[in-house]
């Protein structure tokens, strides 16, 4: 048998020593004497102390003394009586073969305690023993330990269930709480024993979209929320509602809500809602004055031309419905409501896609929340059938008190229980008594008929008191105020009755008849020329000589309206009225009575010297054997004045357009321009007039002016699809050839459901988007440095990141820190230390390419990110970078002053979950920099592997 080789035990020496070095776990060799003989790197990263330091001390230095003061060479290696009782404890549990493990406190050198398990095992090598030790750090192990401890305790008796999963297995509870026994019905021993448990209980019309679990890991940043049916330890069916989370380490966690009832009453309201006209809606306001739908039924499709999920996703698409000419008074009325605690009722219009214009009614009660939110519970329904209902009764009321006031009939009701008496103002003046002397006085009214008339009017009365009559009809007279005696037409009717069959309440009009009882007077005499009287009697109308150019005869309505007697009008010459000279006058006369015109407009004088407008037609007429002119006289005064009001509102209009900020363009429904101010012209068509472009059609105004915009073609375009569609689109933003920038609104005008014109506007936003990019600038930017500040960094690196797993592109990444930096504040002061790290920022700006992106993450630390860049050209730039700062000088006054600085290099890959790996593994590497003395460069590839890989 051949003896073994010298070069075997040398090969079994260099195995051990290889995986010694390697291996993640930090080892102690100690000697029989318990001083330390051999150490790896991981027990020097973990007590933070060099392996030459840690040989030669005794372990009690490790386990029962300060590192720190072993670091800075204060402890003597001999062993205390603690360390010798601590080393017998190791040996008394010791078993041949075995290790026995231990729990213990340890402090590094920068004093921060850990919790280690030690497991200590006998080494013998010839005559000389020894033991192994292998110490793990369990700190961060106790800490989740504690954290889920403390988790458990607050889910045990909450309505919420936690639980956990990993990543790789996101189907798979590995965790979860106690309370899902008494929630859903199963225990935590049954789940954690089924990797399917989860995946079974779901719904079959859920499974497709949920069962792998994928979902969970799909959120940026926070929880993900999923509702989901799930079978309860019962046998039924549940809604769960689950919140999840991927935390940094590598772990999912999450817990679920049992929302059944919640859905179910969900559920009911959907379907009370489907049954309720309007929109249903709970909106909240947080304290900071944003808010949001909670909760829109589906009435805001009709309403609104929204779903429920846009309005809850964006409440601003529900304001932006609003008509613009409503929108300021709704917000008030709601801050009124909410400030005086009362409910909001507020009718608006609303603007919908199609161009169409709705009314509705809102009504809402807000409820002040303990957190100072406010939460508002109502409804949104249409009115615009009831709006337009209002406004047809009020145009009839309008035409019928227009009508009563030509017929020249009043209005009464006695409320016969009572004693009441009530007349309108129109048969109070028909009668020329004071209201006072009427009101509420039957005695006076039957005192003011005509003795022989008298019992007439009694009788009808009484047989509609005993109800042998529901109304009645007659024609008497009255004596009014002055003497004289007018005939009346009075219709009465019962309208309420009590309890006992007694009519309570009669209501009448009373029509002034007289001149139609005068017209059947004079018919007897002249049929024709009564006949034109009584189909005229409501208005005024006087008989004109022609030949004398007076007035030979006129009705009641002529004397109220002119405020002269019969007899002071008879005879009275027109030039008396009539403001114009006398031979005008006899002109319009003449022409009258040719017909060649039979309608005029004059100025009339009344009786008190009051001039009114009035329409005047004449006719010639024959009566008595001669030719008169009969004239029938309408008062336009009112008319003629809101006439002038609507064109002075005009001129306000036309000044208000002319001066508004902003260009303006108006076309009719055929695209004719009708109207244009003079910033349009000035913005677009400087050489051009607004009378030059009226009448122009707006696709050659239009093309002219695109000549002005940065994509003409494409403003072109998008006019025409706007000229399609006929939808209000606010607030569109065009860029100018010069670099202004302007918004423009197109909104189409519709009367009564038809098109009727579309206005343009543009203003110019060049200043606001000039301060938008301020603000940018000044949220995105280190104000010390002048680089990216670390939102700004974060959310390049995410970027790159996403673009890293698109298209496979090498990203590098580099953390720089500058070495000992604060004693440079605490030297120099941090005024100088503002100077350094300006002046670094500037070196990595002056080092990287134009693509790269420095940012600074906080204090000395700062970070590039380099696309495109693999490992050895991020090495070579981190050289670069380092030499450069080693060879600047910073002026400190007389004094100069240089830094140093430690950069670690990392870089993207597949494997990586999300752009935190890379810049924890170049994190890693910069401490590995500063463990190795500092102004180094040292770098992990993506994969977490020294870079470059050692021989």
């Amino acid at each position: 048998m051949t003896a073994p080789s010298q070069a075997q035990p040398d090969q079994s020496f260099g195995l051990f020593s290889n995986v010694f070095h390697q291996v993640e776990a930090a080892l102690l060799v100690l000697d029989e004497a318990g001083i330390i003989t051999l150490s790896n790197p991981a027990a020097e990263r973990l007590l933070g102390i060099a392996g030459d330091v840690l040989c030669g001390h005794h372990i009690s230095t490790v386990l029962l003394c300060e590192a720190k003061a072993m670091a800075s060479g204060g402890l003597q290696p001999e062993c205390s009586s603690q360390a010798r009782d601590l080393l017998a404890l190791f040996d008394a549990g010791l078993m041949p073969g075995h290790g026995l493990p231990r729990e213990w406190v340890v402090a590094d050198k920068d004093g921060s305690r850990h919790m280690v398990s030690i497991s200590a095992s006998p080494l013998a090598q010839g005559n000389a023993t020894g033991h192994v030790l292998v110490i793990q750090d369990l700190t961060e192990m106790k800490r989740m330990q504690q954290l889920l401890h403390r988790q458990h305790a607050l889910f045990a008796n909450g309505p919420m269930v936690a639980f956990s999963c990993s990543p790789s297995k996101p189907h798979e509870v590995q965790e979860v709480s106690p309370n899902v026994a008494e929630i859903l019905g199963y225990f935590p021993e049954d789940i954690l024993l089924d990797p399917l448990w989860w995946q079974q209980r779901l719904h079959p019309d859920d499974q497709a979209a949920l069962a792998d679990g994928r979902w969970r890991l799909a959120q940026s940043e926070g929880f993900a929320t999923c509702r989901y049916r799930f079978l309860h330890g019962s046998g039924r069916w549940c809604w769960l509602e689950e919140h999840v989370q991927l935390l940094p380490d590598d772990v999912v966690q999450g817990y679920w809500i049992d929302v059944s009832k919640q859905v179910e009453g969900e559920d009911r309201l959907a379907k009370i809602a489907s049954n309720i006209p309007g929109m249903l809606f709970k909106y909240t306001i947080n304290p900071y004055g944003a808010g949001h739908f909670v909760y829109v039924s589906d009435g805001v499709r009709n309403l609104f031309g929204i779903s429920p999920q846009q309005a809850r996703d964006n409440a601003e698409l529900v304001a932006q419905r609003i008509f613009p000419d409503d929108l300021q008074r709704v917000r008030e009325e709601g801050e009124a409501a909410l400030r005086y605690h009362l409910p909001w009722i507020c009718e608006f219009r609303i603007l919908l896609p199609d161009g169409r214009m709705i009314w509705v009614e809102g009504r809402a009660t807000p409820e002040l929340q303990d957190d100072q939110s406010v939460r508002w519970h109502g409804l949104i329904s249409e009115i615009t059938q009831r709006k337009r209902t209002e406004e047809a009764l009020r145009e009839s009321q309008e035409r019928l008190d227009m009508a009563m006031r030509g017929a020249n009939i009043g209005l009464w009701d006695w409320h016969v229980a009572l004693g009441k008496l009530d007349f309108n103002q129109q048969l109070v003046n028909m009668l020329g008594y004071d209201y006072h002397t009427l009101h509420d006085n039957p005695s006076q009214w039957q005192a003011l008929v005509h003795h022989e008339d008298l019992p007439i009017v009694r009788h009808h009365l009484r047989a509609l008191l005993k109800r042998e009559a529901s109304q009645y009809r007659m024609e008497y007279r009255v004596i009014r105020c002055s003497g004289e005696v007018i005939w009346v037409l009075d219709k009465g009717q019962a309208t309420e009755v009590d309890g006992n069959g007694n009519v309570c309440r009669i209501v009448g009009t009373v029509q002034d008849i007289t001149t139609h009882k005068q017209a059947q007077r004079l018919l007897e005499d002249s049929e024709a020329h009564f006949r034109m009287l009584f189909q005229n009697h409501g208005a005024v109308m006087i008989l004109i000589d022609p030949d004398q150019g007076c007035i030979v005869d006129a009705n009641p309505s002529a004397e109220r309206f002119y405020g002269y007697s019969h007899q002071e009008l008879v005879g009275m010459p027109l030039g008396r009225i009539n403001q114009m000279a006398e031979e005008r006058i006899h002109g319009t006369i003449g022409v009258a009575l040719l017909q060649a015109h039979n309608h005029f407009t004059f100025t009339h004088r009344l009786a008190s010297g009051e001039l009114r407008t009035v329409d005047v037609h004449s006719s010639p007429v024959e009566s008595g054997g001669r030719t008169l002119l009969f004239s029938i006289i309408h008062d336009i005064t009112a008319r003629r004045e809101a006439e002038e009001a609507l064109a002075t509102l005009q001129r306000q209009l036309l000044a208000i357009i002319e001066h508004f900020h902003g260009a303006m363009l108006l076309e009719d429904q055929s695209g004719e321009v009708v109207l244009v101010n003079h910033q349009y012209c000035e913005m677009f068509m400087p050489d051009m007039t607004p009378e030059q472009l009226k009448k122009e059609n707006r696709l050659q105004v239009a093309a002219r002016a695109a000549s002005c915009f940065a994509q003409p073609q494409l403003l072109l375009q998008r006019m025409e699809e706007l000229q399609q569609t006929r939808q209000v689109v606010l607030g569109e933003e065009w860029a100018l050839k010069d670099g202004r920038m302007l918004e423009r609104d197109h909104v189409p005008i519709y009367v009564e459901g038809r098109l009727r014109s579309v206005l343009w506007v543009y203003r110019d936003i060049t200043s606001r988007k000039q301060q938008e990019e301020t603000l940018r600038q000044l949220a995105t930017t280190d104000a010390l440095t002048g680089i990216a500040n670390r939102r700004s960094f974060m959310e390049k690196l995410a970027d790159e990141f996403a673009r890293f797993q698109r298209f496979s592109n090498p990203v590098a990444v580099l953390m720089l820190d500058i070495d000992h930096f604060k004693r440079v504040n605490d030297t120099w002061g941090h005024a100088v230390g503002d100077k350094v790290l300006h002046d670094f920022a500037a070196i990595c700006q002056q080092v990287v390419r134009k693509v790269d992106v420095v940012g600074r993450l906080g204090g000395e630390e700062f970070a590039v990110l380099l696309p495109g860049c693999g490992m050895a050209g991020a090495l070579a730039l981190a050289e670069r970078l380092r030499e450069a700062v080693r060879s600047h000088v910073t002026q400190v006054g007389e004094a100069s002053l240089q830094v140093r600085t430690s950069i670690g290099v990392s870089s993207f890959a597949r494997s990586q979950q999300d752009a935190s790996v890379a810049l924890a593994l170049a994190d890693q590497a910069l401490y590995e920099a500063k463990l190795a003395g500092r102004d180094q460069v040292r770098a992990f590839d993506g994969h977490g592997q020294h870079f470059p890989p050692s021989n």
